[in-house]
Parts: structure tokens; sequence; C-alpha cells
């Protein structure tokens, strides 16, 4: 990590630690305490380190802190206080502050003030207001309350979709690398790959919606490796959504990554057979998954990291109950990794255009043809969750309404049961293409009354109409 990063985020854990004692402090001690003046220059030297002479931003966006629109990341130590700070500030309708530049000529008085005010917020049914106007009033210009907003701030939008579509094409240039790697050398190594993975855990639980949008890329000339990436995210988020821990997706990221390195052996004549294969052609296919644990031991990488993502990539062909490939005498029941890369492995198949099928599945479609198949090739819990997950007409679904417009999946909002979803409409760009229009709530037009709301008529395969889903989701990003 770059220094100058590990310096940005050691202050940012200062920088939150020193808020909480100031305002800790002046709860239990007189303001000419000698420890309320500590707290309040231990604040001060810290934010005028961050912001350089600078405006600084701090705020909370989907339960993390943001400075200056990083991320925090939390060390051990300072979890606890990072975690009562995480509730301190919306309690009191806040999302963060914003330090102008004159900060740094603040007097000690004036930083005792301002944390009085903030724990005396409470005493007002709106505090933001309350606190807006009584900064005001005792003349601490140099500091704006943040109030919390329903909707994230543009400038985290733009950042974390730059990063996803980096890790995106990180990811696709890195699994192709190491296959290649395999392929003629026999061996490469993953710690590109472990970054990648990490990053991807980080993203997932930022904003598990954005890396939905991007399973939706197709490309038909990089299949195996961008199949390799979506079943990737498509696992994490399923892990994501089961609880696993920060360690065990992160294993799961790779296990997707690696899944297929098995196909580095598999003609690409057969691999790109437009019809159907022959009982010969399907024989050295079936040979994929075990191959695959092969390239992987052989991958300079831990013995530890080899053993627990081996597993899944053995696993991913095999089904609930035990039918499948490879054939197998000593597997009493396939493991939670091997059971999520199968899901994700066949919906991502189904939805993806291949040259031996004769059409290619809408989201919905596919994961009707999978509930058909629960208890028998799929675990149920497991596939129910991932159902739930995707929603009955999962990201990236266009769909044909009974009004004549047609919209994209993008999100579905506080809706438990996930069957109307929040569209992007899609208008004509005059070009043959589709653009951006307005973006329509179908779950809350429901519930309006006084309108009437429009329906779903059917799931439309977005390459039917040219579309790549993805490019609406990276639309802001160069």
């Amino acid at each position: 990590m770059p220094k100058r990063k590990t310096e940005s985020e050691h202050l940012g854990g200062r920088c939150i630690r020193a808020l909480h004692h100031l305002l800790n402090t002046v709860q239990i001690h007189q303001d000419n305490n000698q420890l309320v003046k500590e707290s309040s220059a231990a604040f001060h030297r810290v934010v005028s380190l961050m912001s350089e002479g600078e405006d600084l931003k701090i705020q909370i966006w989907r339960g993390r802190f943001y400075i200056q629109g990083e991320k925090l990341l939390y060390r051990k130590e300072t979890f606890p206080i990072i975690n009562e700070m995480l509730e301190y500030f919306p309690q009191r309708g806040l999302e963060g502050f914003h330090f102008l530049s004159p900060f740094t000529d603040v007097a000690p008085d004036d930083l005792t003030t301002f944390a009085h005010l903030l724990n005396d917020s409470l005493i007002d049914e709106n505090p933001p207001e309350w606190l807006e106007k009584t900064l005001k009033e005792k003349g601490l210009s140099w500091v704006n309350a943040l109030k919390e907003q329903k909707k994230e701030p543009p400038s985290l939008v733009l950042k974390r979709k730059e990063r996803a579509k980096q890790a995106y094409i990180d990811a696709v240039v890195t699994v192709k690398e190491v296959a290649d790697k395999v392929s003629h050398q026999g061996a490469a190594g993953v710690r590109k790959a472990r970054r990648l993975a990490q990053t991807m855990v980080d993203l997932v639980r930022e904003d598990d919606t954005l890396l939905l949008g991007l399973t939706t890329i197709r490309d038909y000339d990089d299949y195996t490796y961008t199949h390799s990436v979506n079943v990737a995210l498509l696992c994490l988020c399923l892990g994501k959504r089961l609880g696993l821990s920060h360690i065990f997706l992160e294993q799961l990221a790779i296990s997707g990554l690696f899944h297929d390195l098995g196909k580095v052996e598999v003609s690409k004549d057969i691999l790109m057979k437009p019809g159907t294969l022959s009982g010969e052609e399907w024989e050295e296919m079936r040979k994929h998954p075990l191959t695959g644990v092969r390239r992987i031991l052989w991958l300079h990488a831990s013995r530890t990291l080899k053993m627990r993502t081996i597993l899944g990539p053995f696993e991913h062909h095999l089904n609930a109950d035990l039918s499948g490939y490879p054939e197998t005498h000593f597997v009493q029941q396939v493991s939670l990794f091997g059971q999520i890369l199968h899901i994700a492995d066949t919906y991502d198949a189904l939805t993806s255009e291949r040259g031996y099928r004769p059409r290619t599945f809408t989201p919905d479609e596919a994961l009707r043809m999978m509930w058909a198949e629960a208890g028998k090739k799929f675990d149920a819990l497991l596939l129910k969750s991932f159902i739930n997950m995707m929603g009955l007409y999962p990201i990236g679904t266009i769909l044909e309404l009974d009004s004549g417009e047609m919209g994209l999946v993008v999100d579905y909002p506080d809706e438990s049961e996930r069957t109307r979803p929040l569209i992007m409409l899609l208008a004509d760009d005059g070009k043959g293409g589709y653009t951006r229009g307005e973006t329509v709530d179908l779950a809350a037009e429901e519930l309006k009354k006084g309108t009437t709301a429009r329906e779903i008529l059917r799931g439309i395969h977005p390459s039917s109409l040219g579309i790549q889903p993805s490019l609406f989701f990276l639309e802001d990003v160069n």
C-alpha cells in the first residue's frame, strides 16, 4: 500500500478517536479542565494535519466513514469507537461535517463550544437545523454540519463506479494471464488475484447492487474469462447475503475466479463449438473440474490458500444429489463453496449467449428453470436465497411494460418480496439505440393512490435489443 494512503488511513482513525474523546470529555469535565484542553488540542492537531490548510469532509455512508471521499479502513483497536460514532451521528440526523480551511486558526475554546453544541443538539426536535442555526449564532463559521441524506453524494458514487469498473477489467486480465501462464509454463502467481479478491469483497460490502449490475457484462470472444469474473461476483453477493466472514468471502472470490481454470486443457474448438458436443467431446469437457484442481495446486500460493479454494472448483458441476460430474465416491455432500459456485455458474451460463443453444434465456427464465431443479441439482435453501437476492426480475433485466415502455431493472428498494423493481426507463436515442430515461419505482407506484400502476408484461434479454446493461450502471464513468 502506498505510504501516503497508509498515513491517511492512520490519521483518519486518529481523527474519529480524537472527536470521540473530545465529545466525551466535555460531558464530564469543566471547560477549564486540563483534559478538555488537551482533547481539544488533539482534535485540532489531527484535523489540521489531514486538511493541510484545505477543506476537509468527514461523512458517513452505508454504515462506513468516508474522509475526503475515501473509505476509512478500520483497525481492530479502533472498531468499538468507530461503531459508537456510527450511531452518534445518525441519532442527530447528521451525515458528517465539512471543516473549512480557516479551521487551522480556530481557538481551543471554540472547539470546546462546538463539542458542547454537538452533544446538546438532541434537545431539539430537528437537531441538524438547530445545530446549523446555533453554529452561526456562536460565530463558528469554520464548520458546516452535513444533514443526513437519503441519496449518496455523487462524488462517492462516481468513485465507487470507477473502482468497480477497474476491478472488473483487472480481474478479467488477471484470470486470462493466469490461464495463459499455467497453460504454457505450468504455474503462475496469485498475488494480484488476492488483491483483486480483497477489493471485490470491499465493493460487495459497499454496494452489491452495482456488482450485480456488472455481472451482466457479456463478451462472447472472451466468454471464459468474463464468465469467471461474473461467477466470482455472483458468489460474493450470495456469500454476503449468507453472512460469510471477510476471509471466507475472499477465498470464495478466488474460487470463483479460478473455477474454470481446467478449461485451459480443453480444445478451443470444443469450447467454441456452435452445435451439440459429440460423446468424445463431452468426455473431454467433463475433465475440466479435475484438471482445474491440478492447475490450482500448481499455483504459487500458500498451501492453506490452495487447500481452501480447490474444493469449490472441483465440485462446481456436482449436483445436490451428487449426480453431475466428475463422478466421485468419496464426496458425501457438496461443500458450501461448491454449492454456491454451482448456482452462480449455472445462472451466468444460462443467461449468456452460447453457440450450442438456439436462444439465450432471460434472467427470470433462468431462475424459474433453476428453481424447477431445487433439491436435485441445487440445494433448495441456497437457491432460494439466491433467487431472493436476485429478485423476480434480476438486476440488468429489460422489462416490457403494459404502457408500451421498456425499462432496465436497477434495484429493489425496500421491498421484501422483490417482485416490483426500481427501473430505468429506456428512451430512444435517435440513433437506433437507447439512452437513460426516467427512473420509476414500480413498487411505490402500485401503492400510490390515484395512479394507475404500470404492469410488467415480460422480461426481454438485453442482447435481443443490442443492449449491454452494465454500461447503464457505469454510464458516469469515462
